[in-house]
This record gives structure tokens, C-alpha cells and sequence, in this order.
């Protein structure tokens, strides 16, 4: 009897747990989400959609539809499926972890940006990244989540997020800039690719910036002379007597293998 009691507990608990699931459509984005994180997976999809609508303007690609999901979990982590690059997960183990960032020490908006970042250059370089430095990828989607923030918060203003507060004091260019001026670029490798995409894109233009990736793609700059190949592409954006200059003051900690 006990026995029958435990596996009909086990099958409530069970149906309990996929009842909670919700699933949403909008243009671009397939959600699945917990219930009971509803407000902030609504709020979510609204950032992203805004973020898609941003970035394909500025002539970055980025799939036509993407799977978005909030799990329950033991952990919280916000990452990008790095197999199909079609898919943003988001895992939480307390629904306080959705705060803003006073509160929950997580800086939830800008991190839903940053994961589009990624998506944009894995997608255009199809997965073919790991010449590049680990730094540099992150510092990639950094500065990307950080210009887009800007522009999220001149398109849906501040009142895109269940607890409104001013997600402004937590990201966007002049915070970048700030973090990146109080911690030396020369004795950090994060903030030494920080200001390298921020020069990029200040050279030739964020919207350019699509370009440079589809460079690099045409150019089939990979682990094996990445440095060489990372050259040809800079001489297509940069006037030659800056190109050593560059390569220089960013290669050592951008190119993994610089044979």
C-alpha cells in the first residue's frame, strides 16, 4: 500500500510540475516557462523581440525564430545554446534572482542583450570562433549588450520590467566606458577587448560591425593562421600604417593560436 502511495504522489507532483509549464509565440521568440516566473518570461520576450528588431536593423543576422525558455533549476544561469545557435536558456533556482540588480545582484535586462551579442557573431561565423580568445567573445556580447541597452531604453523606456527601476545604472555605453576607464585596459584582458570592439565599432560603425564578422567567415579565419588571415581582414577597415599598430595593442590577448 505505501508503496502505491508513493507512486501516486510521484505522479501528481509529476503532473503538478508540467501544468506549471507555459508556452508563448511571438514573431521571433518560442517560449516554455514556469508559471510562476510568468511576469518576468512576458517581460523578457518583449526585451528580446525589441533586441531581434535592433540588431537585424543594423544588419546583423540572427535566426527567424528562436526557442526562449525559463527552467527551474539548481542554479541561475542565462546562456545560449552553443549547438543549434537557435535557443536562449534561462535557469533559476529562486524567483528573487529576477530582481533588479540592487536586489538580486543579477543584471537581468542587459544579460538577455548579451546573449543576443552572442548569437549574432556565432551565427554569422557559424560556430567557428575558437581562435578567438574567451575574453574577447564575452567582451564581444558586453560591449553589443551594452549598445543595445542604450536603445532599449529610448525604444520601451523604463517600465519594461515587472520591479520598474533604471536599468541604466546597471549598463549602457556610459557605463561601459566608465568600467572600462576604472580598470585599466593594459592590466585586464576583458577591458583590453572591451575597448577593442569599442574602437571598431567607433571606426567604422556599429552597423558595420556585421561586416567585419562576415570578414572574417569569408576569410575562413580559424585556428590555424589566425593571425595572418585576422591581418587581411583588418586591411579592409583599418588605413595600413594602423594595422601593426592594432595588431599589436590587441592580438596577444585576442588570437589563441598565432601560427
Amino acid at each position: 500500500m505505501k508503496t502505491y502511495i508513493g507512486i501516486f504522489v510521484s505522479l501528481i507532483a509529476s503532473t503538478t510540475a508540467i501544468a506549471q509549464l507555459q508556452k508563448k509565440e511571438t514573431i521571433h521568440f518560442s517560449a516554455k516557462y514556469n508559471v510562476e516566473a510568468e511576469e518576468y518570461a512576458i517581460a523578457s520576450l518583449e526585451i528580446l523581440e525589441a533586441t531581434w528588431s535592433i540588431a537585424t536593423n543594423n544588419g546583423y543576422y540572427l535566426p527567424q525564430k528562436i526557442k526562449f525558455s525559463i527552467k527551474k533549476s539548481d542554479r541561475n544561469a542565462l546562456y545560449f545554446n552553443r549547438k543549434n545557435l537557435k535557443e536562449i536558456i534561462w535557469e533559476y533556482e529562486f524567483l528573487s534572482e529576477f530582481l533588479p540588480p540592487d536586489e538580486s545582484k543579477k543584471n537581468n535586462i542587459y544579460g538577455l542583450c548579451h546573449e543576443i551579442g552572442h548569437l549574432c557573431m556565432y551565427n554569422t561565423n557559424h560556430n567557428r570562433n575558437s581562435w578567438m580568445s574567451h575574453d574577447y567573445r564575452e567582451a564581444w556580447a558586453d560591449y553589443f549588450g551594452n549598445m543595445i541597452i542604450d536603445s532599449i531604453y529610448d525604444e520601451l523606456g523604463i517600465e519594461i520590467w515587472p520591479q520598474i527601476h533604471d536599468y541604466k545604472k546597471f549598463a549602457g555605453m556610459e557605463y561601459f566606458l566608465n568600467r572600462i576607464e576604472k580598470n585599466n585596459p593594459k592590466l585586464n584582458s576583458f577591458n583590453n577587448a572591451g575597448l577593442f570592439w569599442y574602437e571598431l565599432g567607433s571606426g567604422i560603425g556599429f552597423d558595420n560591425i556585421q561586416f567585419f564578422f562576415n570578414s572574417l567567415k569569408d576569410q575562413k579565419v580559424d585556428n590555424l593562421g589566425a593571425a595572418g588571415k585576422f591581418k587581411e581582414v583588418l586591411k579592409e577597415y583599418l588605413e595600413v600604417e594602423k594595422i601593426e599598430e592594432w595588431f599589436e595593442k590587441y592580438a596577444e590577448n585576442l588570437i589563441i593560436n598565432k601560427e
